[in-house]
Formats: structure tokens, sequence, C-alpha cells
């Protein structure tokens, strides 16, 4: 890799840090296709590895800052975090057994049935009241109090198919937990971004030990200091962005992401 090229991948990193870490994502729905288009050759879990690699970082930077800031409800964070962690290795354990082609059009069929949701459907019933649920009331670091009722059941079922599906895709899913985290399970989104970057780097974590376990190394993972270096440097911005955005534009934000990728995926995988 010259040095133009490693600058090149810096501003990648740049990019795709500031949108996901807006929108509650790790970006590895963004930093997958990246790597599988830069090594055509390579395998799903290598590819895997590289961009879980970046969702840790990038989720787990997220949810440091996010914490200081006091907007992480822990005991609903540790409750789906403790289904969604173990159903992410379970998927991670698929990802070395799928072909190329399977890999990329799983990924494409998640990301586009997503997205059409999301543009159907912009706003949904976060926070919403005199529900039957897991009663939370949470005061953050500004000191808003914020009252909300999580339906459990339907949230865990949920929350652990997805982290199979997203993990086996290599993807981390914060795209889709951002979602859950407002629409599933019912939390105002200026609790839901955080829950989902914590979420994610749960994720992100047991799939890397995984991989690394494994040694599902290869070419990808060279990628990997540039884009974190640029990713590492989007994250505050991407923070300051998250925290002006309403439910709605943070839907069509999602929904115009998952399908530009869910595209550009599938024109790969042809």
């Amino acid at each position: 890799m010259d040095a133009l090229e490693f600058v090149a991948l810096i501003g990648v990193g740049i990019a795709v840090g500031v949108y996901a870490t807006a929108v509650g994502a790790g970006g590895g729905f963004l930093f997958a296709p990246v790597l599988l288009t830069r090594h055509p050759e390579t395998s799903p879990a290598e590819v895997a590895l590289a961009s879980m690699c970046l969702v840790l970082a990038s989720s787990g930077l997220a949810t440091v800052r996010l914490a200081r800031e006091k907007r992480i409800d822990y005991r609903a964070v540790g409750m789906a975090a403790a289904i969604a962690a173990p159903a992410g290795l379970v998927g991670a354990t698929g990802t070395a057994q799928l072909p190329r082609e399977i890999f990329a059009a799983g990924l494409t069929v998640l990301l586009a049935g997503l997205g059409g949701y999301l543009i159907l459907r912009p706003t949904g019933n976060a926070g919403t009241l005199g529900q039957r649920g897991w009663r939370r009331m949470i005061r953050d670091g500004r000191g808003d109090l914020y009252l909300y009722w999580i339906p459990v059941r339907r949230s865990l079922g949920i929350v652990g198919l997805t982290s199979v599906l997203t993990s086996l895709a290599g993807i981390g899913g914060g795209l889709f937990f951002a979602t859950i985290t407002v629409r599933v399970m019912r939390m105002p989104a200026w609790l839901g971004v955080p829950a989902s970057h914590a979420i994610v780097t749960s994720i992100a974590f047991v799939v890397v030990i995984y991989h690394t376990a494994t040694q599902h190394f290869g070419d990808p993972l060279n990628d990997v200091p540039p884009l974190l270096i640029g990713a590492m440097l989007a994250n505050p911005i991407g923070l300051r962005v998250a925290a002006r955005l309403r439910e709605s534009m943070l839907s069509r934000l999602l929904a115009i992401g998952m399908l530009i990728v869910a595209v550009r995926v599938a024109f790969e995988a042809l």
C-alpha cells in the first residue's frame, strides 16, 4: 500500500465514521463492501474479521463517550447484550462456511429489506407510554428524565435473530440495532442510539475474538489501520451530528445508507 492509497483510506474512514456514528452504527455495513471491493479474491471470514475490528473500535469509542453523558441504560443494554453476544458468535461460526456469492447476496437482502421498511415507516412508536413491559426511567447528564417501557420477550427474540444474521454477514448490525432499540425496544432516540452502539460493541467483541482464534487473517487486515484512523477522527463529529437528529431524519439516513450499499454489493455479486 503506497502513501496515496493510505491517505485515501483515511478519507474513507472519516466519511464512513461520521455517518455511521451519527446513525448509531459501527460502520460495518459500509466497511464490509469497501473491503469486498478492494479484495475480490478474499474469503468472507477474512472480510468479517477486518470489518468487525473497525466496528469494535468505532462503536466502542462511541459507547465510552456516550456513557460519560449518562445516555446509556445499562440494565437494558446488559439484557440485550446477554442475548446478542452469544447469538453473534453463532453467526460468526457460519461465516467461514459461506461462499462469497451467498455472503454478498445475503448482505444485499438484509440491507435492502430494512431500508425499504424505513422508507415506508420513517417514524415508529419510540417511548410509547401506557404499554406493558419493563418500565424504565433514566435521567441523562443534562438532567432530562426519560420514561419508557420495553417489551422484553419480543425485544430479546428480535435482538437474538438480528445478531445471528448480521454477524453472519460480518457487518456488526448497527444499522439494524439503531432501528430495533427505537422501534422494538421503544427507547427514545436520544437513548436508543447509545444503546445500539453498546450492543454492537458486545457483538463485535465476541466475533473478533472468534475470527482471531480461528486465524481468519488476510489482506483486508492491511486496510484496518488507515480506515481506523479515519473512523477515530470522525467519531466526535458523528456524535455531535447524532445529538441533532430526530427519529424521522435518523430513519431516512439509515434507509439511504442501506439502499446505496445494497445496490453496490448486489452489483459486486453479479
